[in-house]
């Protein structure tokens, strides 16, 4: 079945596309009115202990790191629509048992088990785009769910607050449970839409050696496929910056601004609209082609950004933190829709899912281990000498993706015979 719009122009005459497409918008921002309702929670209702609260990202994203791949492989094979649907429902469950709970140790408990629940969602998310959407309208798709992921957290974080501050924490996790119940209510009506899996023609009826059979294809197709390879390495390599020194943003402003808390805040809030004007921007493309330029460019904009951060000094026009800010944020919009376009373009057919997942489990990685990682650096040396060093090694790693673009994305595609047993090699570069 083809579900792809027949209108080459406009992405919103894909009805398929639009309900997903609004029910991301709902899900992704009530997700964030839940993330501040927990942080409120921990540090201003039950006055937690730091160690305690630090657990909270743990717990986020621990279930992506361990299970996304798998989820990836679960998802091309099964019907995605009812996979999000699922994955909704217990979410929005889980929810309510946080509002009842008041424990803390028994919330990250409930945390854990809910993040492994929404863990199919972004590879769910992929490789129905794939499916629904028109090549020549990828971008569209992907440039609208990353403006809205940069809206969620300009907007979700701040209407979560006022929420919280006038009523209870509590109360956003009911707002959130509602949410979810429209996300999933809108799911209900795309029907068949995704009736067939793109990689199981056996049905359900799959042996578990297969499952790990299918788990090494997918790495041997990632590490033989160069565009997906090169770009993956990239992306990774952009991610772990910005999680070395994302948390340590508090750290710095607190050094340069000890009695103007608020930096920090229209820092955050300059990043997110530096990545959402780009991401607008993008958004007219049809196509991307060079990726290495793109991905280069978007590690030399983070870099540099981090590197003016690094040589503030005490006394500084707040202009400059809001400046280095605004780059970091157009570098880390264009990385991240780029990134979600190569996903969608360049993943092998029926494997969006797989390789989506397989991102998504090396992120919950880093995300366990660089800010933990970036936070002992700073202990060691100072916040200053560790934003220029990580900024000028990510310009240089960037000036490296664009300079040799032609070399490093030279393409090479990866054949699967129909019954997965063969797997040969063609370099079409």
């Amino acid at each position: 079945m083809n579900n792809k719009a027949n209108d080459n122009h406009t992405i919103w005459k894909n009805h398929t596309y639009v309900k997903l497409f609004i029910s991301y918008t709902i899900s992704t921002m009530g997700s964030f009115f839940d993330m501040i309702a927990v942080m409120l929670l921990f540090s201003y209702v039950w006055q937690s202990e730091p160690w305690i609260i630090a657990l909270i990202p743990v717990v986020y994203a621990f279930p992506h790191a361990l299970f996304s791949q798998f989820a990836g492989i679960y998802v091309d094979k099964n019907n995605k629509v009812k996979i999000m649907l699922i994955a909704d429902i217990l979410t929005a469950v889980l929810t309510i048992i946080l509002f009842l709970i008041s424990s803390p140790w028994m919330v990250l408990v409930i945390l854990l088990i809910r993040s492994t629940c929404t863990i199919v969602h972004f590879p769910s998310q992929q490789a129905l785009i794939r499916k629904v959407v028109d090549p020549d309208l990828i971008t569209k798709a992907v440039t609208l769910n990353g403006a809205v992921n940069q809206l969620s957290k300009i907007i979700g974080p701040f209407l979560g607050a006022s929420i919280a501050t006038a009523f209870s924490p509590k109360i956003i996790f009911v707002v959130y449970v509602v949410a979810l119940l429209i996300s999933a209510c809108i799911l209900l009506t795309l029907g068949n839409v995704d009736s067939q899996s793109d990689s199981n023609k056996n049905g359900s009826g799959e042996k578990v050696d297969s499952i790990w059979k299918t788990w090494r294809e997918g790495w041997y197709l990632l590490f033989h496929t160069k565009v997906l390879f090169i770009s993956f390495c990239f992306a990774l390599i952009a991610f772990t910056a910005i999680q070395f020194v994302d948390a340590q943003y508090a750290v710095l402003f607190r050094e340069v601004y000890p009695n103007n808390p608020s930096v920090l805040g229209w820092a955050m809030s300059s990043a997110g609209l530096g990545a959402l004007l780009i991401i607008l921007f993008l958004n007219r493309l049809q196509q991307v082609r060079k990726y290495g330029w793109y991905l280069g460019s978007s590690i030399v904009l983070i870099g540099c950004g981090f590197t003016i951060n690094g040589l503030l000094e005490v006394g500084f026009n707040i202009l400059w933190p809001i400046i280095a800010s605004l780059i970091v944020g157009i570098g880390v919009g264009i990385f991240s829709v780029v990134h979600s376009y190569i996903l969608q373009m360049e993943s092998p057919k029926g494997k969006v899912g797989q390789m989506s997942g397989m991102y998504n489990s090396l992120t919950g990685i880093i995300l366990l281990a660089a800010p933990i990682t970036g936070g002992i650096l700073v202990q060691w040396f100072n916040v200053f000498i560790i934003f220029q060093v990580i900024g000028v090694t990510i310009v240089l790693i960037g000036v490296i993706g664009i300079t040799l673009e032609k070399k490093l994305w030279k393409s090479e595609t990866i054949h699967i015979s129909s019954d997965h047993e063969e797997l040969s090699q063609v370099d079409v570069g």
